[in-house]
This record gives structure tokens, sequence and C-alpha cells, in this order.
């Protein structure tokens, strides 16, 4: 075995290899001398033993051999030195050599073996075995030499030995050197194994040390470099070592630190008590992480974050502690903070300052737009009502700016709060259109709106946000609209569950927008086109208003147009449907099974008709022109099958509705056929012209599902009147059957108790006027007044403060109050709600916005002096169970209540004697469900609070409700026998 060939067995690590084949050729060299000044001194000896028996020329020949050998062996290795040989070349210099010398040896003992006796043959063996047994040690650096040196100085022996003679001795002898062969070549592979692995083992241990120190010094580099500030500190808290960044951050040197405790160097003495915690913690295993205020050399403070931890690996209790600066930090988020408290009070500055504009110039618009209101509605001469119209319209236009930046500014500050109340969605669109249908009338274009049946009433929402994106839309559709129509329509695109997507659309047949114009009509101050503001007029932020409050809706503003054929704009949202809103219009008779004809020739308006009506149960029919209905009116009266209604459109070509009307009134056959006029532009002196040819209603357009339906229905419930005497059903008779409102103003500007007053009065209300909240309480507490519409600034006593005190009253806990306000900012609303008020409405508001609030609200609020609600809400249930097709189960449904309600409470009583509260829970649990199905809600309320305190741990006060809810469990079971035929067996 070579020395390569043991190196290539033992390590892949080429670098370590090369020392250990160094080593052995270190050490091959290093025994030469010694060895071959003992090869001349032992063939010497063997010489002198041999003299007398070996001729001298064999003896002077053998002893010539060996030291020429050796002779040859030492002036190569001297000569070694002086030639650049490759570690190769030198191992096989060595190698050669060792041959040579041990075939010295080995002829020469051969060839004296058997001149001599056994005795002195065995001497030379001895010589010869110490020579091998010596080379086990000085060739222990390469297998190869010691085989070379072991079988030329051994091979030969045998030879010599059997031609001294063949006894048996002679063989013993032969073995005896073959198996000292075989025992010097193991011991030599062990001895050579032993010396490759010390060497290696020595390598790899110099080369682990200086691995060692590189990564020591690499680390020390590391620590010495990093721009952290770094201490290491023992178990006393002294300081072991710093690194440079240390140096810097608190202007001490390695010397002054080093043997120093923390404390004292860097440590306030305010904060050493929590510095010292915050090591307890450290020493317990975690790592701390934490700003804190630390102290420089020259007595600074500066704030620092702290991370510390303990060293694992080290059995003396180290620890490391990182400092970094963070002042620089700290300073920015002061900065920050400074900047964002100038910022918040920039934003309370400006909306205060939004606040008081909006109020200055409200307060008095609201006196100048009520007030023109008010005169428009009087005799005048045709120049006082141009030169009002103007006031009014540039009022409005005034207004409408106003607003605009008004809420351009909320939505730009991010202060702009959307609501969430229930309102009706029908009404909201029919509203809306129904406000801007004059200007529509003025411009003699048609104004549809379509709202079919499916389209959800109640909703929760933001109604004013919603009416405001319309309005833009609609009002800017009839302003750039010369002729043809405006359509609106809402129609539901997807429902789930308890929301409804209802996509809203205004289209329109005006001048269109170009590809390029549609990309920019959205940015604020903008038009389609410059020319268009001087037209037109407008400030160009109405659409960028929509667009982001429809976005805040949850929807997308879209605009689909072509030049000269008209735009259509479009967006949906989704509305929470509100529980239990969802009524539908009455009508004052039944509608099903009656037939109705419709004579317009818009088939928009047509089918708004057609869908509205035909919801009711009533047969629609159509006719696109006059001569085509009253041929539909003749036929169907031949047939003996007449219509039971007709609605004309009062503006159609050729022959209008009134002439059309004309014509069925002079038909005999057709003098039950009531009649009822729609139209886009009111006249004065219409109404009479209806009462004259017997017309029974005469409506304007766009109409609201309600109203329609409940117009035909009050038509449908009178009888054909003759020419004359007809009692005309309109707008007006319909809002005059409503019943007339006590109602109590507060506000101290004489104008507005003017412009209010004479609203509320024209609309047949009765008024009284207070001028500030003390007078306010003093009202309610004297009269009973069903609506309240308070000011929220007055002297002496705000609106808050009244509406507190009032609610503190007996009469005032449930009377509607209404905030009058001209604040116009967002959370104004809920202000107002939080404060106790039932409602809000900001100034300046028109005479349909103030009889919305004051209408409506009275019809949401409570009765507290009418008989109390039922103990079950049997309507309700029967409803309930109508609509899930299951009405033929109502009754079995509470003849199982009212005969299962005596055991039910028994089992309650029962668990409520018990110790334990969950035998109460269930009972109460079970008992509550069975209520709330039937609509017993005031005993289903009770069990609730029953079941709760039971589940609380709470059984006394559990018990506590015992006795009421016997009461009301009475009162249940009396209500159903009387109620139902179930309990007649009860």
């Amino acid at each position: 075995m070579t020395v390569d060939s043991v190196v290539r067995g033992t390590g892949p690590d080429p670098r370590v290899e090369a020392e250990v084949r160094g080593a052995a050729l270190g050490q091959l060299l290093a025994g030469g001398p010694l060895a071959e000044s003992v090869h001349v001194v032992l063939v010497l000896v063997v010489a002198a033993l041999v003299w007398n028996s070996l001729p001298l020329a064999r003896t002077f020949g053998w002893v010539g051999a060996v030291t020429a050998a050796a002779a040859l062996r030492t002036w190569w290795r001297l000569g070694l030195g002086r030639r650049a040989a490759t570690p190769e070349q030198a191992l096989r210099g060595v190698r050669l050599t060792v041959a040579g010398v041990g075939l010295a040896w080995g002829f020469g003992a051969a060839a004296a073996i058997p001149e001599l006796g056994v005795d002195q043959a065995a001497l030379i063996l001895v010589v010869l075995a110490g020579i091998v047994a010596g080379a086990t040690g000085t060739l222990v650096g390469d297998r190869r030499s010691f085989r070379y040196l072991l079988i030329t100085s051994l091979a030969p022996l045998p030879f010599g030995i059997l031609l001294q003679g063949h006894s048996r001795i002679h063989w013993i002898a032969i073995l005896l050197i073959a198996l000292f062969a075989w025992g010097m070549d193991r011991v030599h592979r062990r001895a050579h194994r032993t010396f490759a692995e010390r060497v290696r083992a020595a390598a790899l241990l110099e080369r682990s040390t200086q691995e060692l120190a590189r990564q020591h010094a690499y680390l020390d580099a590391l620590i010495a470099s990093t721009p952290v500030a770094i201490a290491v500190l023992d178990d006393r808290r002294s300081v072991r070592s710093v690194n440079a960044a240390f140096e810097a951050l608190f202007g001490y040197s390695a010397a002054e630190v080093v043997g120093a405790g923390i404390d004292g160097l860097i440590v306030p003495e305010s904060l050493r008590s929590e510095s010292t915690e915050l090591e307890t913690r450290v020493r317990r295993g975690e790592t701390v992480r934490v700003e804190i205020e630390r102290m420089r050399k020259d007595g600074r403070r500066i704030q620092v974050r702290l991370s510390a931890a303990a060293v694992k690996a080290a059995a003396d209790g180290a620890l490391v502690a990182l400092y970094e600066d963070i002042s620089d930090r700290k300073a920015a988020e002061a900065a920050m903070r400074e900047a964002r408290d100038l910022a918040e009070r920039v934003a309370r500055a400006r909306s205060a300052f939004l606040a008081n504009m909006s109020h200055e110039i409200r307060t008095p618009m609201n006196a100048v737009l009520g007030f023109v209101e008010l005169v428009l509605d009087t005799e005048l001469a045709p120049e006082q009502r141009r030169a009002l119209e103007l006031v009014r319209t540039s009022s409005e236009a005034l207004l409408t700016i106003l607003n605009d930046i008004l809420d351009y500014s909320k939505i730009e500050a991010e202060h702009l709060e959307l609501e969430s109340i229930p309102f009706d969605l029908p009404k909201v669109v029919h509203a809306t259109a129904t406000l801007l249908a004059v200007r529509a009338r003025e411009k003699h274009l048609e104004l549809t709106v379509d709202v079919p049946p499916e389209v959800p009433q109640m909703v929760r929402g933001d109604p004013t946000r919603v009416r405001q994106v319309l309005m833009n839309l609609i009002g800017n559709a009839i302003k750039f609209t010369e002729q043809g129509e405006v359509d609106v329509s809402a129609s539901v695109i997807a429902r789930d569950g308890d929301e409804a997507a209802v996509q809203f659309r205004v289209r329109d047949t005006g001048i269109g927008i170009s590809a390029e114009q549609r990309g920019t009509i959205f940015q604020e101050f903008t038009q389609a086109d410059a020319s268009m503001t001087r037209r037109y007029g407008g400030t160009g932020l109405g659409l960028a208003i929509s667009r982001r409050l429809v976005a805040l809706m949850g929807g997308e503003l879209a605009v689909t147009s072509e030049v000269g054929r008209g735009s259509e704009f479009t967006f949906a949202l989704t509305f929470p449907l509100e529980a239990g809103g969802q009524a539908t219009a009455r009508a004052t008779v039944s509608l099903g099974g009656r037939r109705l004809l419709v004579v317009d020739d818009n088939e928009t308006n047509r089918r708004i008709v057609r869908d509205m009506l035909g919801a009711e149960g009533m047969a629609v029919h159509e006719a696109p022109r006059a001569d085509a209905g009253l041929e539909a009116l003749r036929r169907a009266a031949r047939a003996g099958a007449p219509y039971d209604l007709a609605i004309l459109d009062a503006q159609m070509p050729d022959q209008d509705g009134f002439e059309l009307a004309t014509a069925v009134r002079a038909d005999r056959a057709l003098t039950e056929t009531r009649l009822l006029i729609l139209t886009s532009a009111g006249q004065r002196g219409d109404g009479e012209r209806c009462r004259q040819l017997g017309i029974q209603a005469y409506l304007t357009k766009p109409i609201a599902r309600a109203d329609l339906v409940e117009a035909v229905g009050t038509v449908l419930a009178g009888t054909a009147s003759a020419p004359g005497t007809a009692d005309l059903v309109t707008r007006h008779s319909i809002a005059e059957s409503r019943h007339a409102l006590r109602i109590l103003l507060a506000e101290d500007n004489p104008v507005n108790q003017q412009v209010a007053t004479a609203m509320l009065l024209k609309r047949g209300h009765h008024v009284d006027v207070v001028s500030n909240g003390r007078e306010a309480v003093d009202a309610v507490a004297r009269e009973r007044y069903e609506v309240v519409l308070m000011d929220i600034q007055m002297p002496e006593m705000d609106g808050f403060e009244a509406t507190e005190k009032i609610r503190a009253l007996s009469q005032g806990r449930t009377l509607p109050i209404i905030a009058l306000t001209a604040h116009a900012l967002s959370g104004e609303r809920e202000r107002c709600l939080a404060r106790g008020m039932s409602g809000y409405l900001a100034k300046p508001f028109k005479a349909h916005d103030l009889f919305a609030a004051v209408e409506g609200r009275v019809a949401q609020a409570p009765d507290t002096e009418a008989a109390s609600s039922p103990a079950v809400d049997l309507a309700g249930f029967r409803r309930t169970m109508e609509e899930a097709g299951a009405a033929e189960a109502v009754d079995g449904i509470l003849e199982t209540f009212v005969a299962t309600l005596p055991q039910r409470l028994e089992a309650l009583v029962a668990a409520a004697g018990g110790t334990e509260a969950e035998p109460l829970e269930r009972a109460a649990h079970a008992f509550k469900s069975a209520a709330g199905t039937i609509g017993a809600s005031h005993l289903a309320a009770l069990l609730e609070d029953m079941e709760r305190a039971a589940r609380d741990g709470d059984l006394a006060g559990a018990r506590n409700k015992l006795e009421h809810v016997r009461g009301e469990a009475r009162a249940a079971l009396d209500y159903l026998r009387t109620a139902t035929k179930g309990g007649k067996d009860g």
C-alpha cells in the first residue's frame, strides 16, 4: 500500500492529504543519516563475525556492497536539496535507494550462509531481523519503501539456507523467515496507519485552529464595524467589551468602560430600577426590546432602542446589549405629530368656516326661496311672475353651487359620512323626478319614470345621497336635451338573501358625448367642452361629485353615449332590505280584474303604466294613438266588456287627450267609462276643463306608483260623472285629504318663522310659533302638539337643551322633534339624533321637503294614547304564513300553542324552583321560541330576558321575571281564546 492509496482512502480534503504526504516524505528523509550509519556499522560487525569463516574476497565484497549502497543513499539524499524534485520524484528516489540497501544485505547474506555454520548463519539472520524491525520505524511514512526493503533483504535468504542443507532446521528457518516477514508487514501497516492518522489529525487541528482564529477575527471586525452600539456584560453587569459604535454613541473609549458597571456609565439614576427589571427578564431567557432613554458621557440624554439577550453558549452568565440611536426617528415622529395636530386644527377651522358659511348663506336664502315660492302661488302680472321666476332660478342656482362646493370640500377632506337609515326607494326616485318635471315641461320634454313592482320598497341606505346623484343626472339630461325624452328607471339586477342590487339608469335623447369627451366629464370643474359652460352654465362639479358619491356607496357611475343620439348614465347600488317594510300601494277598492286602456303615443309611458297597474291585477290594454284608443273603447263596449278606466295622455299628435275625452263623452255607449288624464305640461285652467268634460282624475307626470294606484282606486271607487259635475282627483285633493297637524315651530329668526308658517298653513296644518328653547318647553308642557320643528341655534336655550327638557316631560317622550339647522356638514344629523331628536331638516328647505319631514315623521311616531298593541300579533303571523304559502296551517298552530301553553308555564315554574340554572334556561328558550313564532312579542321578550339571566347564572334575577311572564302568558292565552276558534275548546 502506497502513501497515495492511504491518503486517497482516508479523507476527501486534498489540502490535508497533501500535508500528510509531505510529513511522510519528511519522516523518510529525516531517518536517512542514522540508518545509513547503522548499515555500515552492522556490516562491519557481521564481517568481524565471519572473518575466519568466509573467504576474504567474499567478505570484502559483502561489506563493500552494503557500504556502497549506503553511500549511494547518502549521496542521493544530500543532492536532493540541490535538485528541484517533486515529492513524487523524491519518493521514488527513497524507494530505489532503500531497495539497493536491501539487495546488498540480502544477496550478501544468501552468498555467505552456505559457507557458515548454523550458529553463524543464525547470527546473520538476527542482524537482518534487526534491520527489518528498525525499518518499521524509519520507513513508517511509506508502505512501498518498507516492502522493497523487506523483500530485497529477506527473499534471497531461503536460497542460501537451502544451499547449506535440507535438514529440518533449515526448513524451520525458512518458515520462521516467512512468518517474520508477514508479521513485520502487519506491524508496519499498523504503524503507517497510526502515523498517517496522527499527521492528518494534526493537520486538521491546525486548520481548525486557523479557521477558528479567522472566524474570531472576522467576528471581531464585524462587531467593531457594525453601526449599532454593542456591549457585552458579565454576570455582575460589568462591561467586558464594546465596539467602536458604542464608543461613538456614548462618548467613552473602550479603556474607560471595560470592567466598569454599565449602570454608572450610561443609565440615568431615575431609570436604574427599570434597568434591573430588564436584566431580570433577560436572565430568565427573554429577549428584551424596548425604546428607552440613556445618557452619554457628557450628560446629554438620548433616545435608544435597546435589544438585550443572554449569551446561551457562555457559562459565566454573559449578556449582550445592542443600542440603536433613535433620536432622529423620535424627532421625526414629534414633527409628524405636530404636523398632524396642525392638520387637524386646519381641518377643524375649515369645518367651522364651512359650517358658518353654510349657516350665514342658507339662512337668508331660506327666506328668499320660501317667500318666492309662496308669492308665485298667488295671482301675479306676467312681468312680476317672470321677475320672481328669475329670482327663484338664480337663488336655486346659487344654492346648487353652494351645495356642490360644500360636498366637494367634504369629499376631498374625507369628512363626508353616509347615512344608513330606512327609506322608500321607489318614492325617492319618483319624488326626485317630480322635482324636475317642471323644467322638463318648460322644454316640452317627456320625463318618464319606470320603477317596476319587483324593486324593493323599503331599503336601508342614504336617501339624501341617492336623491342627490339622481337629481344631478336627471338635471343634466334635461339641460342637454332639446327635444325628445328623458327616461329614469330603477331595476333589480340581483337578490341575495336580505340584500338587493338595484341598477339606476338615466337616459336622454340629447346632444350626446363624444368618446374623447367621455374621458374628462367626471373630472372636477370640467364639462364636455369649454363652450358648454357658457351655453348651459354649471360649475362642472356635479358629475365629479356624483361619481365620488356612487363610489362611496359601493357602486360605479358609468356612461354610454353617441353624439347626436343621446346619453345613458348607469350605476348599481346594493341595499340591505328593511325587514317588514315591503308594503305595497293600496287602493281604496280592489283593482284585481279591472279592465284598463292606456292611450299614449309614447311607448315608454305605456309600458310604465302597464307595469305599475298590471302588478295590482288589472288587465291593461294599450293604444298608441287617440283614434286607435277610441276604437278600442267602442269595440270593448260592443262586445259587452267595456273598460272600467281609460288613462289618456294629454299631449298626443293629431288628437290630444282632451279631444279624445270629448269624443268619449259624446258616445252614449261609453258614458260609464271613467277617464284619467296624465299630462307632462300642466296649464292653468286644465282642472276646470277636466270637470267640464267629466274627467275623474288629472295627474302630472312623472307619477309615483303609489300615487297612481291611489288615484286609480279613488276613481274606480266613485261613479262615472256627467260633464260639469265631476269631483276631480288631483295630487292636491289627495294631499288635502290628509290629517291636519298641530305643529310647534321653535325659531328665533322672524323671516324663517314666516316662511315655515306660511308653507305649513297653506298645507292645512295649525302652527304655533315660539322664539327660543325655553318658550318651546313651556309650550309643550301647556299644549298637546303632534310634531315640533326645533331650530338648533336660539338664544336663552338652544334646541339641544330644549329637546332634553321636553323629553323629560311625560307628553314629550315620544313627541316627534325635527331639527332645523343651517349647518350642512356631515355628522350634523347624527349629532341631532344622538341628542334625542327624531329627524333632521337642513335650511334652506323646499316646501315638499318640509311636508315630507313633518307628515312622514308623524306617520312613524307611536301613538301612546291609542289602545295598546295586542298580546299576540295575529295579523302579522297570518301574513307571514300567507307569504310562505302555508296560510291553512295557522289555525292548527294556534290551537297547539293554546293547548300546550299551560304545560309550558308549569315546566317553567318547576325549573325556576330548582337550584340549577340550565333547566330554567332550556325551558325559557323553548317557551320563547314558540311565543315568538306566533307573534307574542311581549311574552317572547320577557322569556328572552329570563333565558339570558339563567345563562349568566343569575337564578334570582330569572325568578324575579316569573310573575311578569305569568301575567303576559295569561294575556296571550285570553287573547287567543277570544280571537281564534281554536280557543273554544280550551
